[in-house]
């Protein structure tokens, strides 16, 4: 068929294929009754049948096809369209549609769910009479509406036990009194008393049972007029029995009548039946006190046993039956305790069972409330979903089959909700989602229906590709052709099934037919992957024996060469790949992760060694300046030990900073070996700096002399005192700049006389001091020589007597001087005089050179005579 022939116009219910007959019988009205009845009864295709019978509303069309209907889907959906009709689910539908569906009907639930549910009694009272199932009559007598229906399953019921659940079971009052009164046996009577869920039915086998009561009392005195009894319950121990009629008044006063005479027969024979109803009145009586004894008795033994069925109510596990104990030991409790006084004890127990039991009761209220407030949310959320759906342009016909399923699932089985308002508003969303999704499935279904349709032509195409692969001798472009097509057929599917079938025949014998050709080259291919597996597999093993290693050099090198031939081999089998390089990668990671960690702290040892030898580059170049030399050296050599002790750091820093390090040492030391040479040119240099300061002045002479001259020329002189003071220069040197320095100063000194006028710097004034200085000195020199060496000219004889005649006088006329005192003070003299000349102001060159000469030359004088005074003293001293 081509794709032309599929769009050619074929009557509808005559369609070969299935899908458009399906889609011409959704789109039938219901009222097309014969028409759906052909389509329900005779098309071959199941889904066509059930949509038929979704829209048939003919309880007899519909009974036939339950009868007679071999899918089971089919089936059902017609005895659900039965009961909905039955029901009247479906708007239109009267009580002759509503009867003759019952009678249509064989399935026993379904019957059962009628006479239960049905709205009309006329319904359900049929469907009741078409019921034979025992456990079905039963639910019917406990459950349905009507009571007429109730009562027909009621008289209906054969079995006792049934008929007994009833009775102690059953949710009204009619059908509850009724199964009661079918029953016999006074155990069965007793357990509904105690037990029965409805009042009115335990009041009514309470009654049966004092019946019983009387019966078997009037048979153990048949020949005794029974008086009628109180009921046992109103009577109590503690209340007198009632006073007798007239007749026991009369026999109260029996001295009275015998104290008349005797009279004739008759009146005998009158005493003696009076006697006698005397006698029987207190039978009765004795009787009476003996049934109430017995009932007070009989009925405290029941309260006992109403404590125990209570506690055991309040902890029964089904609640259901728990309430309906709980309900009739309540009723029973009463009607016993009234009028009686019961034990306290026995009547705490009771309380705190039914305590218990209603704490338990109105939790289990609260969780039912709940529940049914849950399964209301739960089923709105549905409702909304599904009116949401059928809205989305982009809805799916699975999406909206799925939700329609389950809304139609919903409607027809809805739980238990808080109220029949909520009930009814959901029945109502329901059924309108229900007719709004069901006409968006339809269209999605004839949309399926179309791409169906369209994708034959689709898989006709991929069949000639495949086939035409058979010109192909590339096996790898052949298996890569075949996995495309194959995901194209996967995305193609969906065809009509007849169609289907052949087409996918035609594409697998192309497709085994050029599989069978590519298998030799997968299988070399697989070869050549296992032995890429195994050359993979040993490179694993070598890197993994190397990566614990701490010869990283080596070791990196080695795993770099690895990686290389890694990836130089090919694919691996399949499957294999993934494991076969994680174990690669671990083995690989190892390592250089190993090696990463020991760099990095590596790093940061070189890294604090850096900052170490930095600080001591710093510290050692901070003193290769310094011309504190000793001091200096020691601590260079320190720094030298300490940088030793110090580790390794970073291969491209380590050269420059020891280059850094040892240039500072070899400068402080080259000029430590050089410090007396640069002592000498740096005083030297000082000492030039100050002459050339001075001959700076003088040769600014011949005008106005600048305003500080006098300090600057103190200051000066002070400095070159000071250099002269320190030494250090060899003499030659030190001469040649003492004569350029006080030859530069002395022009100053001429050039602005008047400057220095009235100070230290005035050279007369200075001149005047000096030669008051040197001829004090002299003086003092002369007169220590004595007279002998005042008389320089005299010959050596005048000389001896000179000094014959000094001793002479000092021996005769005082004693002898204290010599060491003496010289001991002109040494002192003239050291204060060597102290005063050096703080004497300047004065011109040829003065003081003559005046210093002198000066010195005194000083040597007395120097010499009080050194050799000192020695011949202690030489004295040590002769005596």
């Amino acid at each position: 068929m081509t794709l032309l022939d599929r769009f050619r116009a074929t009557p509808g219910p005559k369609h070969a294929d299935p899908a458009v007959r399906l889609a011409y019988v959704e789109e039938l009205p219901i009222d097309e009754r014969e028409a759906l009845v052909a389509f329900a009864r005779e098309d071959e295709d199941p889904r066509v049948r059930r949509a038929a019978v979704s829209k048939l509303l003919d309880p007899s069309a519909l009974a036939a096809v339950a009868r007679d209907e071999r899918d089971e889907a089919v089936r059902g959906l017609a005895i659900e369209m039965l009961r909905d009709i039955a029901l009247e689910t479906f708007e239109g539908i009267g009580e002759g549609d509503a009867v003759a569906a019952v009678d249509a009907l064989q399935d026993e639930k379904a019957l059962a769910h009628i006479a239960r549910n049905a709205a009309r009694e006329a319904v359900a009272a049929r469907a009741v009479s078409r019921v034979t199932d025992t456990r079905a009559l039963g639910s019917i007598a406990r459950h349905a509406a009507a009571e007429g229906v109730r009562l027909a399953a009621i008289a209906s019921l054969r079995d006792h036990h049934e008929i007994l659940a009833v009775a102690l079971n059953s949710d009204f009052k009619d059908s509850g009194v009724a199964a009661v009164d079918r029953l016999t046996a006074r155990e069965d009577l007793e357990q509904v008393a105690a037990r029965a869920k409805n009042k009115a039915a335990a009041k009514r086998a309470k009654g049966l049972i004092r019946e019983m009561d009387d019966r078997l009392a009037a048979e153990r005195e048949p020949d005794e007029p029974v008086a009628p009894q109180p009921p046992a319950h109103d009577l109590a121990p503690e209340q007198p029995v009632p006073a007798p009629p007239p007749v026991v008044a009369e026999a109260a006063a029996p001295d009275a009548r015998a104290a008349e005479p005797a009279g004739t027969a008759a009146d005998a024979e009158a005493e003696q039946q009076r006697q006698q109803r005397e006698a029987t009145e207190r039978s009765r009586l004795d009787a009476v006190r003996l049934v109430a004894s017995k009932d007070v008795e009989r009925r405290k033994l029941r309260l006992a046993e109403l404590v125990q069925e209570a506690a055991a109510a309040a902890d029964e596990i089904d609640l259901t039956a728990a309430r309906r104990r709980m309900t009739l030991a309540r009723r029973e409790w009463k009607d016993l305790a009234a009028g009686l006084s019961v034990d306290a004890e026995l009547a705490a127990q009771f309380a705190a069972a039914e305590t218990r039991f209603t704490t338990r009761d109105h939790e289990a209220h609260e969780a039912e409330a709940r529940t049914r407030r849950e399964v209301l949310a739960r089923l709105q959320r549905l409702a909304a979903r599904a009116v949401a759906l059928a809205a989305r342009p982009d809805l799916t016909l699975k999406a909206g089959e799925r939700v329609l399923r389950d809304v139609r699932a919903a409607l027809a089985d809805t739980p238990p909700l808080p109220s029949r308002r909520d009930h009814d508003e959901l029945a109502h969303d329901f059924k309108t989602v229900l007719t709004t999704l069901t006409g968006r499935v339809q269209e999605l279904r004839e949309a399926d229906d179309w791409r169906r349709f369209g994708n034959v032509a689709v898989q006709e195409q991929l069949c000639a590709k495949m086939e035409a692969l058979r010109a192909l001798e590339d096996p790898e472009a052949v298996a890569r052709s075949i996995r495309d097509l194959q995901q194209q057929w996967r995305q193609a599917a969906d065809v009509p099934r007849g169609q289907g079938e052949a087409l996918w025949r035609r594409f697998k014998t192309a497709h085994d037919e050029l599989w069978a050709r590519c298998e030799a080259h997968f299988a070399a291919q697989a070869q050549a992957r296992a032995e890429n597996l195994a050359k993979k597999t040993a490179l694993c093993e070598r890197v993994e024996g190397v990566a614990d290693s701490t010869r990283w050099i080596e070791t990196a090198e080695a795993i770099k060469q690895a990686q290389a031939e890694w990836k130089a081999i090919g694919p691996v089998s399949r499957g294999q790949e993934k494991v076969v390089w994680e174990r690669f990668r671990v083995a690989c990671d190892r390592f250089f992760t190993r090696r990463r960690t020991d760099l990095l702290q590596r790093k940061a040892v070189w890294g604090e060694n850096l900052a170490k030898k930095e600080a001591l580059c710093q510290k050692v170049e901070a003193l290769a300046e310094s011309t504190d030399w000793e001091p200096a050296a020691v601590e260079i050599r320190r720094l030298q030990a300490e940088w030793r002790a110090v580790g390794p750091v970073k291969k491209s820093r380590s050269e420059a900073l020891w280059e850094r390090f040892r240039g500072a040492c070899d400068r402080f030391f080259t000029r430590y070996t050089q410090r007396h040479d640069i002592a000498r040119a740096e005083r030297i240099a000082a000492r030039e700096a100050i002459c050339a300061e001075v001959e700076a002045l003088a040769a600014a002479s011949g005008g106005e002399p600048p305003a500080d001259l006098v300090a600057t020329v103190r200051g000066v002189r002070q400095r070159w005192q000071q250099e002269v003071a320190a030494r250090g220069v060899d003499r030659e040197r030190a001469v040649a700049l003492e004569q350029r320095f006080q030859a530069a100063f002395d022009s100053v000194l001429r050039a602005w006389p008047a400057a220095f006028a009235s100070t230290e710097l005035d050279p007369t004034a200075n001149r005047r001091r000096m030669e008051a200085l040197v001829k004090r000195v002299e003086d003092l020199a002369g007169s220590l020589a004595g007279p002998a060496a005042g008389a320089v000219d005299a010959s050596p004889a005048v000389k001896l007597a000179a000094m014959l005649k000094e001793a002479l006088a000092a021996n005769t006329i005082g004693g002898k001087v204290d010599e060491d005192s003496k010289w001991r003070a002109a040494a002192e003299d003239v050291r204060q005089a060597q102290a005063t000349w050096s703080r004497l102001g300047p004065v011109d060159e040829e003065t003081r050179r003559a005046l210093g000469d002198r000066f010195q030359k005194a000083c040597r004088t007395i120097t010499e005579r009080s050194n050799r005074s000192g020695r011949a003293g202690r030489a004295g001293g040590s002769g005596r």
